[in-house]
């Protein structure tokens, strides 16, 4: 009989099925189902969490709890308590601070506090990204804080961590390079409020869409009530609602650019099976972003429309055969350094050290 581990989070997500995903394969895996979203259901969330693990801990091989909130406190002390591992995967919001914005759980005083008890009690933290521990921050002039980074936030924090990508499926996430359109561009992320709009660097792709009328852009997870409150867009600008991945390869495999200029990230999804459409990557200076682009795409130093401007036509001008041949280096670098066969043997590999499974 397979061995039972517990597998929480705050709301589901296609990367959290993944990591459920090759889990079941070796184990048995137990999630609770409890949405966190409302806010107000969070007292009667602690209730349910606690019943939960009350069933399910004993005699669990471990507990894996995606991002740092309020329900990862319950998880780490019952795991502190009976010595049964709790490894918190850090994953980008409960890792950074900017008020300034409304963004990131840490500009909260009381999230900030149960992050911080989490994150000390449980076994090991596992961020998708080394920026999540701590990174100098530079992308955005005047922020709100010189660094980012759990470690930057809470230096007297003694759990070790280490960190392991996010991974993808490259049989999955595929297209043919030969038929892209050109001067295309798209950005994928779920945006349904006006504060995402600004991190995900939504509104700069408004900008950018505005000052290069020739090219098209395309906009995947816009709601259309955020789409109505940012007024008229360019008429180059196509607009479609988060779906399903099925769905927007197509848009992906079309588009010869992927944007990803937010002014915060962990490690952007859609970034990666875009590029695993070939997309070239043209993203900004935050988190994982510059190192998932490497050498087969462009990462902008700056939101300044000048220099966004310049960057622009200097990705513009480049001719047939490089874009082609950035396109193909895109996929290769994410099927060979983000393969999601990696993050499965580093998490089996945490599991049974031995390698016994």
């Amino acid at each position: 009989m397979k061995k039972r581990i517990l597998y929480i989070y705050p709301e589901s997500s296609t990367f959290i099925r993944k990591d459920i995903g090759f889990l079941s394969h070796h184990y048995r895996v137990i999630t609770p189902g409890h949405d966190w979203k409302n806010k107000s259901l969070t007292p009667l969330n602690f209730l349910k969490q606690f019943l939960f693990l009350c069933r399910n801990l004993p005699g669990s091989k471990a507990v894996f709890v995606m991002f740092g909130g309020y329900w990862s406190f319950l998880p780490a002390l019952a795991g502190k308590i009976t010595r049964i591992h709790v490894y918190i995967i850090p994953g980008g919001t409960d890792c950074v601070s900017f008020p300034s914005m409304g963004y990131g759980s840490l500009r909260k005083p009381v999230m900030r506090t149960f992050i911080k008890w989490s994150f000390s009690l449980c076994t090991e933290l596992l961020p998708v990204d080394e920026s999540l521990a701590n990174s100098a921050y530079t992308y955005l002039p005047n922020s709100d804080y010189p660094r980012q980074g759990f470690r930057f936030f809470f230096p007297r924090l003694k759990t070790p961590y280490r960190v392991i990508n996010n991974g993808f499926d490259p049989g999955f996430f595929n297209s043919d390079p030969d038929i892209k359109k050109e001067n295309s561009f798209i950005a994928v992320a779920p945006v349904n409020n006006l504060m995402r709009v600004r991190v995900k660097g939504i509104d700069t792709v408004i900008m950018l869409a505005r000052k290069f009328s020739d090219c098209s852009f395309t906009i995947v997870g816009l709601s259309d009530e955020v789409a109505a409150k940012l007024g008229p867009l360019p008429e180059n600008i196509k607009i479609y609602p988060f779906m399903p991945q099925q769905q927007f390869m197509g848009l992906l495999a079309e588009s010869r650019y992927v944007l990803q200029l937010s002014v915060s990230e962990g490690f952007p999804n859609a970034l990666c099976e875009a590029m695993l459409c070939h997309c070239i990557p043209v993203g900004s200076s935050v988190g994982s972003v510059p190192s998932i682009i490497g050498d087969s795409g462009y990462v902008m130093d700056s939101p300044d429309p000048e220099y966004l401007t310049a960057r622009m036509d200097e990705i513009l001008g480049a001719d047939a055969d490089t874009r082609r041949r950035m396109g193909l280096i895109a996929r290769e670098r994410i099927a060979s350094l983000f393969h999601i066969s990696i993050r499965e043997k580093a998490f089996l590999d945490l599991l049974e050290p031995s390698g016994q499974q």
